[in-house]
C-alpha cells in the first residue's frame, strides 16, 4: 500500500491513521519514534513531489542532494532560510558548505532511516533553493523567507495532481 501525505488544516494526514503530524512542530512525534518509510513509499513520495530527479536514495537509508548557487552569498542565504524552516518544524539536515555548493543529507536519527519528516524537509529545501535562485536574479538584497503555509500549499497541489493521475490511470485499465 502506498502511504500518501497531505497538508490539511495544520496537519499532514496519510492513508495510515497513525501517520499524521503538525507541520509546525511535529508535536505528535515527541517522545516516540516516527515510522520509517519503505523504499517503495519513499520512491512514490519523491515522484509525487517531483523530488526524484534531484534527491538520491543512499545505501545508508538517507536522502542526499547537492545544491549549487551562483555565489557564496546565495548559498549562505539558502542555508539561513533552511535553518529557520528546520527550526520551525524541529527537523534538521546534515550538511556541508564549500563556497557555492551545499551537500545535504536527510535522515531521521531516531529510526536511522527516512521518515515523512525527511520527505517534507526535502520538499521544503527544493522550494527554498528555487526561491533563493529566483530572488537572487531579481535582487541580491532580497531576504524573504518561504513560509510553511506556502510550501504546504504547493505540497497539496502535488498531492491532488498525483491523485488525479492515479484515478485517470485506474479508469483506463
Amino acid at each position: 500500500m502506498i502511504q500518501l501525505f497531505r497538508f490539511c488544516s495544520g496537519k499532514i494526514t496519510s492513508s495510515f491513521p497513525k501517520l499524521s503530524f503538525k507541520v509546525k512542530d511535529f508535536s505528535i512525534f515527541k517522545g516516540e519514534k516516527p515510522p520509517a518509510l519503505k523504499t517503495d513509499d519513499i520512491k512514490t513520495l519523491l515522484k509525487m513531489h517531483q523530488l526524484g530527479a534531484t534527491w538520491k536514495l543512499q545505501d545508508d537509508n538517507s536522502l542526499y542532494k547537492e545544491v549549487k548557487f551562483s555565489n557564496f552569498k546565495e548559498a549562505f542565504s539558502f542555508m539561513t532560510q533552511v535553518a529557520i524552516f528546520s527550526e520551525q518544524i524541529n527537523h534538521h539536515p546534515e550538511w556541508e558548505n564549500l563556497f557555492n555548493t551545499i551537500k545535504i543529507k536527510l535522515i531521521t536519527d531516531e529510526v536511522n532511516n527516512i521518515t515523512v519528516k525527511d520527505i517534507f524537509l526535502a520538499y521544503a529545501i527544493d522550494n527554498i533553493a528555487m526561491n533563493v535562485q529566483v530572488k537572487s536574479a531579481e535582487s541580491t538584497n532580497d531576504t524573504r523567507i518561504l513560509e510553511i503555509a506556502k510550501i504546504a500549499e504547493a505540497w497539496n497541489f502535488n498531492f491532488d495532481q498525483f491523485h488525479r493521475m492515479i484515478e485517470t490511470d485506474s479508469k483506463q485499465i
